[in-house]
């Protein structure tokens, strides 16, 4: 074999390493944080605003994961108020098992979720509310098992 034959089979060595990683990256999922990002940029003052009215509270809510579901558990001051506003579950792996539910604590103070809905790993809570017009906001990771 002489140095041609070595040349071109470093030729087709690197072609097909190259071609084998364009493939790869054709076919990776690539999810922005929400579809919607320039116009939820522009509403972002909310949450900076529900972020320090959160941060005004006696705790923080709570999250807790018990044999029948994933518990949130609101701090006292909040408890038999009416609250609305949405739950937000984001998987930052996969836009497609993200979960958005409505806020619906019951008089205590506790919003129980079936884990059914959930696949195991890492998830974002979004917890954003409001009470007497006032905009809440906190975020908190978990890991759902």
């Amino acid at each position: 074999m002489n140095w041609g034959h070595k040349i071109i089979i470093v030729f087709v060595v690197f072609a097909a390493g190259i071609l084998t990683l364009v493939t790869k990256s054709m076919r990776t999922r690539v999810d922005m944080v929400t579809p919607d990002y320039y116009g939820e940029e522009l509403k972002y003052q909310q949450i900076i605003d529900g972020k320090q009215n959160a941060g005004r509270l006696s705790a923080p809510i709570t999250i807790a994961q018990p044999e029948e579901g994933i518990m949130i558990t609101f701090p006292p001051e909040l408890q038999g108020k009416a609250l609305t506003g949405k739950l937000t579950f984001y998987r930052p792996s996969d836009s497609r098992k993200d979960i958005q539910l409505a806020l619906q604590p019951d008089p205590s103070g506790h919003q129980l979720i079936r884990k059914q809905l959930f696949s195991k790993g890492q998830y974002q809570v979004k917890v954003q509310w409001t009470m007497n017009n006032q905009p809440f906001y906190q975020e908190t990771p978990v890991h759902i098992y």
